[in-house]
């Protein structure tokens, strides 16, 4: 017994001997690896950027009996955002329709403040400097004259904005319908 239990010591202590001689030999193994640099494909990590602005619409109101260079009339004021549009100019356009369910276009009474289809429109002419850039009071102003209606008459009217990339020539948002109701001076 006393045999068997030297045996297994001597064991143990080769062992121990044996691994203490061989750690020093393998102690480039625990240096830090030299890391192997490879270029990267800078094109898989590029983001994309649309090429063409993008609106955001946040809201829009009328207010009444404003003049303007002699002209009584009404502003629309907006609010919104145009992303992607960094110094492209840009057209904020507003069309005019009675509040029925034909949107039926009101007729314009003046040549400056119609579309192609003779309809009242006005427009404000920008141009983003920021990405995005944010537009709290965008102000478009329609004489009252332009409306080409009776006086004293009351309507109930509605309005949508659209905005026009003038570089790209082509819409690229189109807010929903704000309501208003209007006593013709």
């Amino acid at each position: 017994m006393k045999k068997t239990s030297r045996s297994w010591r001597a064991l143990i202590i080769s062992l121990v001997f044996a691994v203490s001689l061989i750690s020093p030999l393998t102690n480039h193994a625990s240096a830090p690896a030299r890391l192997k640099i490879e270029p990267v494909n800078t094109a898989m990590n590029n983001i994309l950027v649309p090429d063409d602005p993008e609106a955001v619409y946040e809201g829009a109101r009328i207010v009444h009996n404003v003049t303007v260079d002699g002209e009584k009339g009404m502003r629309v004021h907006a609010k919104f955002q145009v992303k992607y549009g960094k110094g492209v100019p840009c057209m904020m356009i507003a069309y005019f329709y009675y509040d029925d369910a034909d949107n039926t276009p009101l007729k314009a009474g003046d040549a400056n403040y119609q579309d192609k289809k003779g309809n009242v429109s006005a427009h404000a002419n920008f141009t983003p400097a920021y990405d995005p850039a944010v537009y709290n009071d965008l102000q478009i102003f329609v004489p009252y004259d332009a409306l080409n209606m009776e006086s004293g008459d009351q309507y109930d009217l509605k309005f949508y904005l659209a905005l026009y990339d003038k570089e790209g020539g082509r819409f690229f948002g189109k807010s929903g319908w704000y309501k208003f109701h209007l006593t013709m001076p």
